[in-house]
């Protein structure tokens, strides 16, 4: 037991030495260095509206206006047709959409009406029962008035007064009740108007795909250092049962220094549970292992190994989504993806 630790510990140090290895430890390293330089930047969230105004009352066709002018995590813009609206929101350029039918204005007080405000949405609509709100904050202070209007205008003793000293007295006691600081008073602490959602964010590095992609290079050179050694007669005098352990000490002690710094700097970059991602990696270092072990089964020589390992880093570069996911284009292309390792981390 003691003479193979000592062997993993041999090769532990070897593989440190190596330029590629020590090459891919520092780029892991200098990632998170740069990450924990980029400030963060926040960023207004904005959630895309389609509305179509199809009425041509007045208070309907200003709701629509204040809509689109108003300042809110939702952004509001206007659409010429039904047809228009249906196609941004399939295409994703809207999230859901308001229609305001013609003949609104005359029914918007009247609850058995069938002309109603439709609202459409998708599966991946965002927030639709907020948007709802958002249209009916506007058109209720619109609407207050023309409903006071048509309720006290038939009442006593208002019947029987000057519609315009009617109007004027409504205007002027509905603006007391909702717009004076008497009743309700807000003080703004900020200095400013700001009611869109923030988040705050960072520039995407892509640590775990290269830190994934260096796992598993790492392990397929450690089976190309083995085959050498095994050429050079290093292992003649071992035992033909020692003979599998030595090749596995070879891909675990490349792949081992490679793991055990992904981990943290995975961690500082993206966050998440510890322990999850522990696990995670070292599942996904038992699978590049054993993806490696079988390689060196099929390609016992180094002189062919060494011609076909470019050749599967760099299909793995190109299909196992480190520079794009590729699966997303075409099953097939999807199919192949799954042949490397760095596809399922």
């Amino acid at each position: 037991m003691k003479l193979n630790r000592n062997r993993f510990f041999i090769l532990c140090k070897r593989s440190l030495l190596q330029p590629v290895n020590l090459a891919m430890l520092i780029t892991l390293l200098l990632l998170a260095l740069i990450y924990n330089g980029i400030p963060t930047s926040e960023r207004s969230v904005y959630i895309p509206v389609a509305i179509l105004c199809e009425d041509d009352d007045p208070l309907i066709i200003e709701t629509a206006e204040e809509m689109i002018t108003r300042n809110s995590i939702f952004h509001f813009y206007a659409v010429s047709s039904r047809e228009e609206m249906y196609n941004d929101i399939s295409g994703g350029k809207a999230n859901s959409g308001l229609y305001l039918p013609a003949g609104l204005g005359k029914e918007v007080t009247n609850i058995a009406s069938d002309v109603k405000i439709i609202m459409y949405i998708s599966p991946a609509s965002l927030l639709p029962s907020l948007c709802r709100d958002e249209i009916f904050n506007v058109l209720f202070r619109k609407i207050a008035l023309r409903m006071a209007k048509e309720k006290v205008a038939a009442t006593e003793p208002y019947s029987d007064m000057d519609p315009a000293a009617l109007d004027q007295l409504l205007e002027e006691t509905y603006q007391y009740y909702t717009e004076g600081s008497e009743i309700f008073r807000v003080e703004d602490t900020s200095g400013g108007v700001y009611n869109a959602i923030t988040r705050e964010e960072k520039t995407e590095l892509p640590v775990r795909k290269l830190a994934g992609l260096f796992i598993f290079a790492a392990g397929m050179m450690g089976i190309a250092t083995y085959l050498k050694d095994k050429e050079e007669r290093l292992y003649d005098r071992l035992r033909r049962s020692e003979r599998p352990l030595m090749r596995l000490f070879h891909i675990a002690s490349a792949i081992l220094p490679i793991t055990l710094i992904s981990w943290p700097v995975i961690l500082v970059t993206e966050g998440g549970n510890p322990a999850m991602l522990l696990l995670r990696i070292f599942l996904y270092a038992l699978a590049c292992i054993a993806y490696a072990t079988l390689f060196g089964f099929l390609l016992r020589r180094s002189a062919v190994y060494q011609k076909v390992l470019p050749v599967i880093l760099t299909l793995a570069i190109l299909l196992g989504g480190v520079i794009f996911d590729v699966s997303k284009f075409e099953q097939s292309m999807r199919i192949l993806s799954m042949l490397f390792p760095p596809y399922y981390f």
